[in-house]
This record gives structure tokens, C-alpha cells and sequence, in this order.
């Protein structure tokens, strides 16, 4: 069970989430440009990641500095700030907005359009990293969680997520030049899936001793499996689904992404304030 204080955390952020979706839809099915209703889910997107490192990094400031875990808060400051960085790099794209002295440099427009994309997975590799640091300094510090067999079946969820990408993009036509967006969006849904389904299991193991830890490892273990469903949706829009559905479908996991990290931090952030 949570803490009053720390449930009352849990529901503004739950009815943010919802609102957002439940609006975004409403004007897709107003027939409202579905490009300007990615944009404003995409805007409100990044405002949340952005307060998902903010209190991230408030988090790692609370740990006293011989705490076991403060190396792992350090990696998933990092992992959002990654993240930050490369929404703002999609934001540009999408304002049209990229300066004119990258745009004149093929070198430069090549390593922004197609080498800036990697900073998902850098992000994605931090927060694995910093996930699973936690668990060793937890270890250390004495709290027994140790994901028990069936707590890691839910890499069965996962596993087939990538091969849902490829599958869904084999016969998908690379003439517009971008050969590696299928290496990418293969790379990159394997990570999250690996992220999501690593947090997913430490919770259920973390259910084990109940309080907090179990509810920060799920939200973290929905922001993984969101991530890596949104490269689904992704592949699909070039495929399977109607391309402006499956752009908003796309989007929408990806501010699930950014509610559940803004969760777990801010679950962290309280949980560290008040031990």
C-alpha cells in the first residue's frame, strides 16, 4: 500500500495522463489535422519529461552521497536528460525550425537527421543501467528483492516486440534513402522492451515487501513496454494501420512513456525525502 502522501502523488499524475489522451482523441475523431494533434501531444510530451528529470534530479540530490543507489539515480538522470535532448532534436523537425547552418552541411544534416536519432537509445541504455543498479545497491543496503521465476515470465510479453517490428516492416519501401530506420526502430524496440520487461519483474518481486519500490519499478516497467510499443505502432503506420491512426497511437505510448517516468521519479523523490 501506499502512503497518503505518497498516493496523492499517484493521481494528479494518472489524470494528467488521461486527460491528455482522452483530448487528443476527441480531436482525432473531430476530424481536427492529425498532424497538429501529434504536435500538441508531442509538446505536452516533452513539457513531462522534462519534469520527470527535474524531479529525477531532485531525487539524487535527497540520497545522502554513501547511498548505495545514488550511481543508479545518477544513470537515469542521465538516461531522461538523453531524451530531453533528442525530443528537442524531433521538435525541431517537426517545427521546421532545424538552423539553416546544419541544413547547408550535408555532414551536419546526416548526423542530425539520421546519427541524432541515437539518442533514444543511449537514453534507453542509461535507464537500463540505472535500473539495474538499483537493484544491486538494494542489495547492498540490506532489502532482499530478487526476482523470483515467474516474476520474469513477462519477458515473454516482450521478447516478440521487436520481431513485431521487423515482421511489420520487411516489405516497407526504403526509397526516400533512410536504409537504417529498420536497424534503428529494431535496436531500439529491443531496448525498451528489455527496460520494460526488467522493471516489470523487479516489481513483482519487489511486491514481495510491499511499499513503494513496487509501484516505482511498475510505472518504470510501463514506460519501457509503452516505448517499445510505440515502435510497433510506428512500423505499422507503414504497413498495417492507417498511417494518421497509427502516427497518434504512436504518440500516445509515448506520453504514457512520459507520465509513467514522471511517476516513478516523483515516487522516488518522496520516497527518499521521507527515509
Amino acid at each position: 500500500m501506499l502512503s497518503p502522501r505518497l498516493a496523492a502523488i499517484r493521481a494528479p499524475i494518472l489524470v494528467i495522463w488521461l486527460a491528455a489522451a482522452l483530448l487528443a482523441a476527441i480531436d482525432f475523431l473531430r476530424d481536427v489535422e492529425p498532424a497538429h494533434v501529434r504536435l500538441a501531444l508531442f509538446i505536452a510530451t516533452v513539457v513531462v519529461e522534462v519534469l520527470a528529470l527535474v524531479t529525477a534530479m531532485a531525487g539524487r540530490r535527497a540520497l545522502p552521497h554513501d547511498d548505495p543507489t545514488r550511481g543508479a539515480s545518477t544513470a537515469i538522470c542521465l538516461g531522461l536528460a538523453l531524451r530531453v535532448a533528442a525530443e528537442l532534436r524531433l521538435g525541431l523537425m517537426y517545427l521546421s525550425a532545424v538552423p539553416a547552418v546544419i541544413l547547408k552541411r550535408p555532414a551536419l544534416a546526416d548526423a542530425f537527421f539520421y546519427g541524432g536519432r541515437y539518442f533514444y537509445i543511449a537514453a534507453d541504455l542509461a535507464l537500463l543501467l540505472g535500473v539495474v543498479r538499483t537493484l544491486g545497491g538494494l542489495r547492498r543496503s540490506g532489502i532482499g528483492i530478487r526476482p523470483r521465476p515467474r516474476d520474469l515470465l513477462v519477458l515473454l510479453f516482450v521478447i516478440p516486440l521487436p520481431i513485431a517490428v521487423y515482421a511489420l516492416q520487411v516489405d516497407v519501401d526504403l526509397s526516400s534513402g533512410d536504409t537504417g530506420i529498420i536497424t534503428f526502430r529494431l535496436l531500439a524496440a529491443g531496448v525498451g522492451a528489455v527496460v520494460g520487461g526488467y522493471c516489470i519483474a523487479l516489481a513483482g518481486a519487489a511486491l514481495q515487501l510491499g511499499g513503494t519500490w513496487a509501484w516505482i519499478w511498475g510505472a518504470a516497467g510501463v514506460a519501457g513496454i509503452a516505448r517499445a510499443l510505440a515502435f510497433v505502432a510506428a512500423a505499422a503506420a507503414e504497413s498495417a494501420l492507417p498511417r494518421a491512426g497509427s502516427i497518434l497511437l504512436e504518440q500516445g505510448l509515448l506520453w504514457t512513456f512520459a507520465c509513467a517516468w514522471l511517476l516513478a521519479t516523483a515516487l522516488h523523490w518522496q520516497h527518499v525525502r521521507r527515509t
